[in-house]
């Protein structure tokens, strides 16, 4: 009987505190709570996607389970109860998944059963996931069970969002920040996978993944599984599947720039855009270049060089805007790209007087300052009618919210073809991109976005396109005798 095959990031979760990878903060505080029998009966765990909060409340329920706890605390991952927890069939561990369960109805559901003591561990442990999803009747039904729970239970509410969580529930738990995990903790976990599982990734693969995912472990390792092919991660399948670009022509493009040689810049644009280069992720990732180099430019008390810095950054902030929707793609950049070596204003300082009389220009006019504003902010906040029309119409400014850099990606080889009861489905040219969109945090993180721009709830379906074959026209043929025969 085959074995179903299990998702290395599944395989890989942490199965004790020593293995949560980058949140050293949570660990030591949550192990000494359990040393001291401190544990508390209410924990808000936030931060963004793949961090390790959800494996982090694993961890405390096995934690407060296990048979036979190690000398430093951790889970033995041997018992019984510890089994059960890795293989999710602890009855008594109940995990909810907000975004589906988030009204009235199931809080009062869990508040009937809660009651009930556990039916053969020590405890009985809910996990809230994406508790953020949840109704203000659903958070208001939970308020009184979080601030009194029975002895026997305890509760872990887990979120992406927290601004959106009630100060009432915030304040009624322990909260833990989770911090996005540095590209060198990722490699350093990739690189132990790849040796476990046998695949022979390139050291320069798994450095471009690590940096591509913006501190998601869990996402690393879902990328480094789905580009592995035949055992082998190549840098140059990673660069062309996320349109990564090549960190040779960063350092060249930053060397030109800073040296203002217009041509030699223009050239690396021209060559990106040739090669077929996502020239948005290559200005993100020349924008976080330059930062760092800000960045140690500040350590060195270098202001000026600072100043020239945020300069740069603000001008090509500014292109990436424009690149989704330009007719020509590489045209935003281009003009960033002589603006920052050839346009004295963005170099100067703008002088003293002149600022005095620019102000005084602004003073005569005041009510236009004031339409215009109000004029921006009624624009601001237009919500638009969902319809399909609509929808293909305002698709780009849709993905440019998207925050998660794998979703933004992938949506931009999507399109939205069909509009039926609010279930939006798009279409995909590959099935790497559809599989990536219909994931359930990028599912639910589009969903949402598309909820705030219209106004209106949805749900997310895909399909990938269908290559249409054409037959071979009739005139290109005769008929003798029954038969079809081409015309020389």
């Amino acid at each position: 009987m085959a074995v179903d095959k299990i998702a290395l990031y599944r395989k890989y979760r942490p199965h004790n505190f020593d293995n949560l990878v980058g949140q050293d903060h949570v660990k030591t505080t949550l192990i000494n709570a359990i040393k001291g029998n401190n544990v508390s009966h209410a924990y808000l765990f936030t931060g963004p996607r793949g961090t390790g909060k959800t494996s982090t409340a694993r961890l405390i329920a096995k934690a407060l389970n296990c048979a036979n706890l190690k000398g430093d605390f951790e889970p033995c991952d041997e018992c019984e109860f510890c089994s059960d927890i890795n293989e999710a069939r602890l009855i008594d561990l109940i995990e909810i998944d907000a975004a589906s369960n988030r009204g009235i109805d199931e809080v009062r559901d869990l508040k009937e059963k809660i009651q009930f003591a556990p039916t053969k561990s020590k405890c009985k442990i809910y996990i809230i996931d994406e508790a953020h999803m949840m109704t203000k009747e659903a958070f208001n039904a939970l308020l009184k069970t979080l601030e009194e729970p029975p002895t026997h239970t305890y509760f872990i509410l887990a979120t992406t969002e927290v601004h959106k969580i009630p100060e009432t529930i915030i304040s009624r738990c322990q909260r833990f920040d989770f911090k996005r995990v540095s590209s060198k903790a990722i490699m350093t976990r990739l690189t132990y996978i790849a040796q476990i599982e046998g695949i022979e990734a390139e050291d320069k693969a798994l450095e471009m993944i690590s940096k591509y995912v913006d501190g998601g472990l869990r996402d690393a390792i879902g990328l480094m599984e789905q580009l592995t092919s035949n055992g082998e991660l190549t840098s140059e399948h990673v660069q062309d599947v996320l349109g990564i670009s090549d960190y040779s022509l960063i350092d060249s493009l930053f060397e030109k720039l800073t040296e203002k040689n217009t041509k030699d810049s223009l050239d690396i644009v021209n060559n990106l855009h040739s090669q077929g280069s996502d020239l948005r992720q290559f200005v993100h990732e020349f924008i976080q270049h330059v930062r760092d180099n800000m960045l140690m430019s500040v350590a060195k008390n270098d202001m000026a060089n600072v100043a020239e810095f945020i300069k740069i950054i603000e001008i090509l902030e500014k292109a990436q805007e424009k690149i989704s929707s330009s007719t020509i793609p590489q045209l935003p950049l281009e003009i960033a790209i002589i603006q920052i070596t050839q346009s004295p204003e963005y170099h100067a300082v703008e002088e003293p007087t002149t600022q005095v009389i620019r102000q005084e220009k602004d003073e005569e006019r005041p009510h236009k300052k004031i339409e215009n504003i109000a004029s921006v902010q009624e624009n601001e906040e237009t919500k638009f009618d969902l319809n399909l029309e609509n929808l293909k119409q305002y698709w780009p400014r849709i993905t440019e919210r998207i925050k998660t850099p794998a979703l933004k990606m992938s949506l931009r080889e999507s399109a939205p073809v069909s509009l039926e009861d609010s279930v939006i489905t798009l279409e995909f040219a590959t099935k790497f991109h559809k599989e990536k969109v219909m994931e359930h945090d990028n599912r639910v993180e589009l969903e949402m976005i598309i909820k705030d721009f219209f106004d209106h709830p949805v749900k997310i379906s895909a399909t990938i396109k269908e290559i249409a074959i054409q037959p071979k026209h009739e005139k290109y043929l005769f008929y003798r005798d029954g038969f079809a025969f081409p015309l020389l």
